[in-house]
């Protein structure tokens, strides 16, 4: 697991087109919203744990996207490359290999929400001298951002079994502004739900309540949208780790009915 975790690590992070459209979702970012801003939060108390709170809520309505389009050629590179016998033939089991491509590509293609995120981080920390903010910002990283990355890497390498990469692209993009964006006044929508991988619940349930959505009528699955405590933070948490632990599970069954 660890050799393969490491190949694919390197290979995914050198990647110079991952760095090229990462790059130019955070340049809009930084010119249509307001990430950069160092007033977010001075409205409220525990002004670096508020800012980082929204920093992490705006990093997650837009690079989750750019991230999930990148892994989509990742799973079936092997097959596609006809290499997957010779690796068959190695002594290394198939679920190893699994979960260090899984965590190796996954890993590399979060390195830029990592850094897009810290970054923003520190600029805070140095231009107000909140040194608090850091610490902040890793607690609000693990807690808010690191799950729902974790979910969307198993639901690329579970979606790619179904559907060409290309098609799934133009689908996840569609499933991320339907399912973790459109507030749920306008359509049926599973946003703002526990199965939304932007991570208010640990956001608001854990951290730091951010102001209302705004929503004036009631929409549907309105029972999936239960008040944000520590309690459903915690539950999002591990709902996030299921289904990407269940999702993995069927690659793996998948493959090994393929092999045999």
């Amino acid at each position: 697991m660890i050799p393969t975790l490491r190949y694919e690590f390197v290979m995914q992070v050198r990647r110079p087109s991952m760095w090229i459209i990462y790059g130019l979702v955070v340049a809009f970012m930084v010119t249509k919203l307001a990430y950069w801003s160092l007033d977010l939060g001075e409205s409220r108390p525990a002004v670096p744990r508020h800012a980082m709170v929204v920093a992490a809520s705006i990093v997650m309505a837009l690079l989750p996207i750019v991230y999930g389009c990148l892994l989509a050629d990742r799973p079936q590179r092997a097959r596609v490359l006809r290499v997957e016998p010779v690796l068959a033939a190695t002594p290394s089991g198939a679920t190893a290999r699994l979960v260090g491509r899984y965590l190796g590509t996954c890993a590399a293609t979060a390195v830029p929400i990592a850094v897009a995120y810290f970054g923003r981080a520190l600029l805070y920390a140095v231009v107000k001298g909140e040194p608090a903010a850091l610490g902040w910002a890793v607690v609000i990283f693990l807690a808010a951002v690191l799950p729902g990355l974790v979910f969307v890497g198993a639901l690329v390498y579970a979606g790619t079994l179904l559907i060409p990469p290309m098609l799934f692209r133009v689908l996840f993009v569609a499933y991320w502004f339907w399912g973790n964006l459109i507030p749920p006044d306008l359509m049926p929508t599973l946003s703002h739900t526990i199965f939304s991988a932007t991570g208010e619940y640990a956001r608001d349930g854990l951290l730091a309540p951010l102001p209302p959505y705004g929503v004036t009528v009631p929409g549907a699955f309105d029972f999936l949208r239960p008040a944000a405590t520590q309690a459903t933070a915690l539950l999002w948490i591990g709902l996030m780790i299921a289904l990407a632990v269940a999702m993995l599970f069927l690659v793996r069954l998948h493959a090994s009915r393929s092999e045999s």
